[in-house]
């Protein structure tokens, strides 16, 4: 375009100066141009110069006009959008890139200032806001939170749930429990949403809530069908330790007597035979005085399915069935003969029984079959009674050489005083 209009310059200029050549100045010419009652008249050397000005000042108007054409503007724009696009989304990018190497300074930076692009999303304020939280920053983890929820409400659900997660592992447990009972009202059968609120029941011990929570769990399959027997056994022992204190009155005390007999009642019956429940429950049972009750639960769980846990609690526990006891357990002799843990709980029983000579042979029995140090134990000091000193030194030794555990409080023989 500008070679177009030197040439252009350069053309009228040699077209001037050949007409001046030729004999303009002695003969410029007439020219005398009539319409209607309109005429013009001028010098034919006059018109062509002023064609030529006119001509000139057009091509410059024209030049003007290409160098400021507003297309060239509305394309200089749009390429300065998506540059900046470009860098706010590698920006965004390499921020999350960071984040997912575990650069929590450097992500939470790059992010932080993504989120003042016109083309940033909810995304960037949660990732700034996990990252300010692992670098362990809450004031500013909280407020990319609030921000998210302020600038992007339609996320609002989304955003909560991340908060909670980040209380939850901030330990703020009843800020996090409040935050999930609203998300809960919206978001029924959000799986994340219920899976995190059973944790805080869990960390609350609020038992009572998760046994309600626990059908939907269930039902939606969020949990195995392991961890819901484990949670419903959890329920339970806690409802039978939802009892008063040893001071209550004594209304109180047959009251929560009876509750506790319902309540076992109601039990599954596989509770009956579980080591664990049944542990809870007669620790209860002997605490409120009802020992031979007691006897009668681990009897009951015994001969359902057997266990050592509860033979070993059986002997070690003064029941107040001395006799009954011993009966009903050698009785558990003919189908178990060589049960270690059956022949210790049997010395224990002898021993309260203040039959010395079998409790000495039942202990000696136990470990001959299977070595413990409870045994020892009970056999080096049955033994020292007995005045079997170097025997039950001996026995003793072993008992510390096992590391030995607590021996339950039993009567012992006097020196002078041995019934076989």
């Amino acid at each position: 375009m500008i070679k177009l209009f030197i040439y252009s310059l350069l053309a009228i200029t040699v077209g001037l100066v050949l007409s001046l050549y030729s004999g303009f100045p002695g003969d410029p010419g007439y020219l005398l141009i009539a319409f209607g009652d309109y005429t013009f008249e001028t010098s034919l050397f006059a018109l062509l110069a002023t064609a030529a000005l006119l001509y000139v000042l057009l091509r410059a108007i024209l030049l003007v006009f290409h160098w400021i054409n507003p297309w060239h503007l509305i394309r200089y724009g749009r390429n300065y959008s998506r540059q900046r696009k470009a860098r706010a989304r590698s920006k965004s990018t390499e921020g999350l890139l960071y984040f997912i190497r575990g650069n929590w300074q450097s992500s939470y930076s790059l992010l932080s200032k993504s989120t003042n692009d016109a083309d940033a999303t909810v995304v960037n304020y949660l990732i700034a806001a996990y990252a300010a939280y692992e670098m362990g920053d809450r004031e500013s983890w909280m407020q990319w939170l609030q921000k998210a929820e302020e600038d992007y409400p339609s996320a609002r659900s989304t955003v909560n749930s991340l908060k909670a997660q980040l209380l939850f592992k901030s330990d703020q447990l009843e800020q996090c429990l409040a935050v999930l009972e609203q998300l809960k009202k919206s978001s029924l059968n959000d799986a994340t949403l219920l899976q995190l609120l059973k944790k805080v029941y869990v960390k609350l011990e609020d038992w009572e809530k998760l046994g309600a929570l626990l059908p939907t769990l269930e039902k939606l399959k969020i949990i195995d069908k392991a961890e819901v027997e484990q949670i419903q056994k959890r329920v339970f022992v806690e409802e039978l330790y939802a009892s008063p204190a040893d001071d209550s009155p004594e209304g109180s005390r047959v009251d929560t007597v009876a509750r506790l007999f319902k309540l076992w009642k109601k039990a599954p019956s596989r509770y009956r035979s579980d080591e664990k429940v049944v542990k809870h429950y007669t620790e209860l049972l002997i605490k409120f005085g009802e020992k031979e009750e007691a006897s009668k639960v681990m009897e009951a769980a015994l001969s359902r399915n057997w266990n050592d846990a509860v033979v070993l609690r059986y002997g070690e526990q003064d029941l107040g069935t001395n006799p009954q006891q011993l009966i009903h357990a050698e009785g558990w002799l003919k189908a178990r003969p060589a049960n270690a843990a059956l022949f210790l709980s049997l010395g224990r029983i002898c021993m309260r029984n203040q039959l010395w000579g079998k409790a000495k042979d039942y202990y000696r029995a136990s470990i001959k079959m299977s070595p413990s140090a409870e045994a020892y134990g009970e056999l080096g000091r049955l033994l020292k009674h007995l005045g079997e000193v170097e025997a039950g030194e001996e026995s003793l030794k072993n008992y510390s050489d096992l590391i030995g555990v607590d021996l339950p409080e039993l009567p012992l023989p006097s020196p002078t005083k041995v019934t076989h």
